[in-house]
Formats: C-alpha cells, structure tokens, sequence
C-alpha cells in the first residue's frame, strides 16, 4: 500500500468522526494548553488538521451502549491517545475492565514487548472471554539499550499486576 494511502486513510477516519473547529485560533489556544499538560507529543496533535476544512461528518456519531464489557489497554504515556481519553472509554464501556502500563510509552501495547503483564491479562481475556475482576495497573518491561521506546527504562519493574487507583491524577479532557 502506497504511503499516501495511509495518511489518506487515517484522515478519512479521523475528519469524519466529529465536526471539527474551523478557527485557527482554537487550536493556538489548544497547542498552547497540551503543549504543557502532554508534553510528549500534545502540541502537535492539538495543531490544525486538514480536518477544519473538510466537509462536516455525513453520518451521526456512533452511540456507545455496549452489551458486552471489554477490555481496554492504554499506556500511561501513549503519544497519540491521552490516557484520558483511555478513562473516557472506560467510563463509556459500562463493565469494562481498563489495563494501564504504569510508565508505558508508545501507541499500542499488546505483543509490542511494553509489559508482559499487560500482554497476559490480555491473552487471557483473548483466550477465554474473562475480564479481570477490578481494573488492573501494570509495569512497563525494562527497556533494552537497543530500544528506542524511551530515553531512560523504568528503574523498578513489577510484572505482577496491581489494581488500579480509583482514580487518576490527569485531568479529563
């Protein structure tokens, strides 16, 4: 697939699944503010997108009522969906179980050698449909000095799962 089609693809997904802002000025205003609170990478999701200019969306927005829980599986530190946003499913998903990578970096998880923890209470719910009993916080792996995942790997691993705190030190979007 030629490359072009990627991005063509990703901004058919992305521009029509809401109305975009069309004033600049919102999204000065939005780089400005995640620039400081995601300083990984915040700014330049924030910054205008073809999306502003674009035909609005022609279909309604997908209703979240799910019937059957699921598990969601976040990074604390995902570059291109906010670990708000992963909160913000949770809460949509009713019974939903929702597994953090304390420390993980990157946009994905599962198989990608982030955290063995995560990718077991993944595999076991892949395998056998259960969700873990309450949400679960996980350690991101040790990095290797081949990685390039991160500057500096996480000093203390803990491979065992640690349920996750009520509630989240970052603020919603």
């Amino acid at each position: 697939m030629p490359t072009d089609n990627e991005l063509a693809s990703y901004l058919a997904i992305v521009c029509g699944d809401t109305c975009w802002p069309t004033d600049p000025a919102v999204y000065r205003a939005d780089s400005r503010r995640d620039s400081v609170r995601y300083p990984l990478y915040g700014d330049s999701v924030s910054n205008i997108f073809p999306c502003a200019y674009w035909d609005r969306p022609i279909e309604a927005a997908t209703k979240v009522d799910n019937k059957v829980p699921a598990l969601i599986v976040q990074n604390e530190w995902d570059s291109q969906t906010p670990l708000a946003t992963a909160l913000g499913l949770r809460r949509a998903l009713k019974g939903s179980r929702l597994v953090t990578v304390d420390e993980g970096q990157g946009h994905g998880v599962y198989s990608l050698g982030i955290s063995a923890c995560a990718d077991d209470v993944t595999t076991t719910y892949l395998t056998t449909g259960r969700l873990p009993a309450r949400d679960v916080t996980c350690a991101a792996d040790p990095l290797s000095t081949a990685d390039s995942r991160s500057i500096s790997p996480n000093p203390n691993p803990n491979p065992n799962p640690v349920p996750a705190p009520a509630r989240f030190p970052f603020p919603g979007r």
